[in-house]
C-alpha cells in the first residue's frame, strides 16, 4: 500500500516538480557554498585558483613518492607493472569498461568490496571497518606472487580510512584515487569521523584524479595532489552495432530532477523520446541492451547536470555513447570543449528550447549525423580509452590530448 502511494506521488507531475525544485535549490546551495569556502581558504593559504599544469602535478607526485623510495614513472625491472583496481561494486559495466583496458598495458588484480563484504545491508561504517582490515591483507597476499606497484582506487571516505591508505603507502605502493562525484559530494555526509567523499582521505592518497576541474582546488586545500582525469570507455565493449534505427531520440538514466521536465517538454513539442532506466516505464536495461539502444537511436540525449543541481560536469556517458559511434546531443558545459570538437564530433544544447531546435536540425540532416557518428568513434579511439588515460599517468602527461590539435 505504502509503495503504491509513493509511486503515485512520484508519477504526479505537480508533486514531482515541487520535489525537484526543492532538491535543485538544496544541491545548488551545497555546490555554491562548498566551492566558495574552498576558494576562500585557497586564497588565504596563498594558493592560486588557476588549474595547475600536469608537469607541476607530476613533479609533486615524484617528490612525494621519492620519500618512500618509489620512482615515477615506475620501473618494474623486467616484470609487468601490477595495478590493483579497487572499487565498491562489481557491476557489469564497470567490469567491462575498466579492467580489460588496463590489462592492455599492465597486470591487473581487482578488489571488489561487494564480493568480499558479505553483509551489504549493514551500515557503511561497518563496511569501512571491514575494508580497513581486509584490503591490506589482500594486498599482502597477492604481493607474494606479484609485487603490487599501484592501487587505483574508487574508495573514498565512506569506504576506507586515512590510516589504511597510509598503511598501503608504507607497503611501497603508489595510491591513486579517482572520483566522479566531487562537484557535489566532495564532502558528502559524516560517517563516524570521516566525510563520505574524498575530502578527508585525499591527502593520504598520492594522487587524486577528478573529472571536474572546478574540484581541483578543493583537493589542494585539503593537502591533496590532484589532476584532471575525465572518464573514458572500453573500445571493445562500447562498439558500433549494425542495427536499424528504432528511436528518433533516446535517453538512458534514472528519472529525476530536470531530466523528467526536459523529456516532458520535448514530447509536448512533438518529439518522441524513448527513456530507459529507474523511474521510466521501460525500467532498467542490461548493459548489453544499452549498447544496442545507442546504435538504434538517431540521437542519444545527454543530460549532464550534477544531482538535482543546475551545475554540470563530465559524465561517463559522455564517453560511452560516442565510443559506440552513436550520435550524442548533450547539455553544454565548459569542459566538453576540452575533450571533443563541438559540432563536429558531438552536438550540444543550452536550454530546453535549444535542445528542441538542435534535435530538429539533426533529424533533418542525416548526412551530417553520419559524419558525426564516424568522427566521434575515431575521436574516442584516439583520445578517450582507459588505456590512454593510464598511459598518460605512467608517462607523466596531460590526461586528454587537445581535441583542437588532434589530427587523424
Amino acid at each position: 500500500m505504502l509503495q503504491s502511494v509513493k509511486k503515485k506521488l512520484k508519477d504526479n507531475r505537480f508533486v514531482h516538480t515541487l520535489w525537484s525544485d526543492f532538491r535543485n535549490r538544496h544541491h545548488n546551495v551545497i555546490i555554491e557554498k562548498e566551492q566558495y569556502e574552498y576558494e576562500k581558504r585557497a586564497l588565504e593559504m596563498g594558493l592560486s585558483l588557476e588549474e595547475e599544469s600536469a608537469q607541476i602535478v607530476f613533479q609533486r607526485l615524484r617528490d612525494r613518492l621519492a620519500t618512500r623510495g618509489i620512482s615515477w614513472p615506475p620501473d618494474p625491472a623486467g616484470r609487468d607493472l601490477h595495478i590493483v583496481f579497487c572499487t565498491t561494486k562489481s557491476n557489469e559495466l564497470e567490469q567491462a569498461n575498466i579492467p580489460p583496458e588496463l590489462e592492455r598495458i599492465v597486470k591487473v588484480t581487482c578488489y571488489y568490496v561487494d564480493r568480499r563484504w558479505k553483509n551489504p545491508n549493514q551500515d557503511r561504517l561497518r563496511e569501512r571497518t571491514f575494508v580497513d582490515r581486509d584490503l591490506p591483507v589482500f594486498l599482502e597476499q597477492i604481493a607474494k606472487e606479484s609485487p603490487v606497484d599501484i592501487v587505483l582506487s574508487y574508495l573514498s571516505g565512506s569506504s576506507i580510512s586515512r590510516d589504511t591508505i597510509i598503511r598501503i603507502n608504507d607497503m611501497g605502493i603508489a595510491t591513486f584515487l579517482f572520483h566522479q562525484d566531487d562537484r557535489l559530494y566532495f564532502r558528502g555526509r559524516k560517517i563516524g569521523d570521516q566525510w563520505t567523499g574524498p575530502a578527508d582521505v585525499c591527502a593520504s592518497y598520492d594522487l587524486n584524479l577528478t573529472n571536474c576541474p572546478k574540484s581541483l582546488i578543493k583537493y589542494r586545500v585539503e593537502g591533496g595532489n590532484a589532476l584532471f582525469w575525465p572518464s573514458a570507455a572500453n573500445r571493445d565493449f562500447c562498439v558500433p552495432r549494425d542495427l536499424p534505427f528504432e528511436y528518433d531520440v533516446s535517453f538512458i538514466g534514472a528519472k529525476y530532477g530536470v531530466r523528467s521536465s526536459l523529456v516532458h517538454y520535448l514530447k509536448s513539442n512533438g518529439i518522441h523520446v524513448e527513456c530507459f532506466g529507474p523511474g521510466w516505464k521501460n525500467g532498467r536495461v542490461s548493459d548489453d541492451r544499452m549498447i544496442d539502444i545507442y546504435s538504434k537511436s538517431r540521437i542519444n540525449l545527454g543530460i549532464s547536470y550534477v544531482g538535482y543541481s543546475s551545475y554540470q560536469c563530465l559524465k561517463g556517458r559522455d564517453f560511452e555513447v560516442p565510443m559506440c559511434g552513436a550520435l550524442y546531443l548533450t547539455s553544454m558545459n565548459e569542459d566538453l570543449g576540452r575533450v571533443y570538437r563541438i559540432g563536429e564530433e558531438i552536438a550540444v544544447y543550452t536550454d530546453f528550447q535549444d535542445c528542441l531546435r538542435q534535435i530538429g536540425k539533426l533529424l533533418a540532416d542525416p548526412d551530417r549525423c553520419a559524419r558525426m557518428r564516424s568522427a566521434v568513434r575515431e575521436a574516442g579511439l584516439r583520445r578517450h580509452t582507459r588505456e590512454i588515460r593510464v598511459r598518460a599517468l605512467l608517462e607523466c602527461k596531460a590526461s586528454v590530448p587537445d581535441p583542437s590539435a588532434d589530427t587523424i
